[in-house]
């Protein structure tokens, strides 16, 4: 009997073959214009964000400069003093939106309950995100989907059912 030789050596070949297979496994995606800058980055850490629900614009985030602010009471404008202040605005755009829009529809052909399809969205939503206003927002358009694909299902039952 003869012993064949392993097809990976141990210690500086096996140490290349691991970067080689970690190098391929890298997203080519990082590092792509997706990411922060320097400068949203530390607005993100000083907290100075804002969350946006604009499901028919494009997703993405971007800074924006608040100068005013508007009275909640009173509907009026007032300057903030000294110098408007930068946030780091994360929109949920109709790239977040097609997705759970599409879950929705699809969940109302499989005859998901009501109830059912909110748990699958809540938790592909926040396993997706894992933020409240986004998992919130992906829900929101998925139910929407799902209750007019449901209602649209109703009527062409209730048609066929009267002719």
């Amino acid at each position: 009997m003869f012993m064949r030789k392993p097809l990976v050596r141990t210690g500086k070949q096996k140490s290349i073959l691991l970067l080689v297979t970690t190098l391929l496994l890298i997203s080519p995606t990082a590092g792509k214009p997706d990411t922060l800058t320097r400068e949203e980055q530390a607005l993100v850490d000083k907290g100075a964000v804002m969350e946006m629900y604009k499901p028919d614009e494009h997703s993405g985030h971007f800074i924006a400069h608040i100068d005013s602010v508007t009275d909640p009471k009173t509907g009026k404008a007032r300057n903030i003093p000294n110098k408007s202040q930068a946030v780091v605005c994360f929109v949920f755009g109709v790239e977040d939106a097609q997705p759970a829009r599409e879950q929705g529809r699809s969940m109302a052909e499989c005859h998901y309950s009501p109830s059912q399809a909110h748990e699958f969205l809540f938790a592909q939503g926040w396993d997706k995100y894992h933020d409240r206003f986004f998992t919130r927002c992906y829900v929101q358009e998925g139910e929407d989907a799902y209750n007019k694909a449901v209602n649209a299902q109703q009527k062409h039952v209730d048609q066929s059912s009267s002719s």
